[in-house]
């Protein structure tokens, strides 16, 4: 992998350690938080909900996916099910959050909007 990449995601680690939370995020077979919770990103910026924002879906965009699979359709292909991201999109998403919320201070609202 590229260097910066890497030292990216081990910066969001770091931070997520720091944070004490948990970088692992069981996924079920769609790609959401098999706890249900995922990142508490309210709680993590010590914000005061409401609202309160989550990382817990680490699957492929379900209008994204729609519009693939509606040109899947024309061709006459299977469309495809929804699934967890690879490992490296998972990463980098986890990544994105851990330094827009906890190293430039960003609000969960523009986490959840941008990321």
């Amino acid at each position: 992998m590229k260097p910066h990449y890497c030292a990216f995601i081990e910066l969001g680690k770091t931070l997520a350690r720091e944070k004490g939370l948990s970088w692992d995020m069981p996924l079920d077979e769609t790609g959401a938080a098999r706890d249900g919770v995922g990142w508490n990103l309210t709680a993590i910026a010590n914000d005061v909900p409401p609202p309160t924002h989550y990382l817990r879906d680490l699957g492929a965009d379900a209008k994204a996916l729609a519009i693939i699979n509606a040109e899947r359709a024309e061709c006459d292909r299977t469309p495809l099910a929804r699934q967890p991201l690879s490992p490296a999109w998972q990463d980098l998403v986890k990544a994105a959050v851990a330094e827009q919320l906890l190293f430039k201070r960003n609000t969960t609202g523009h986490v959840m909007q941008n990321i």
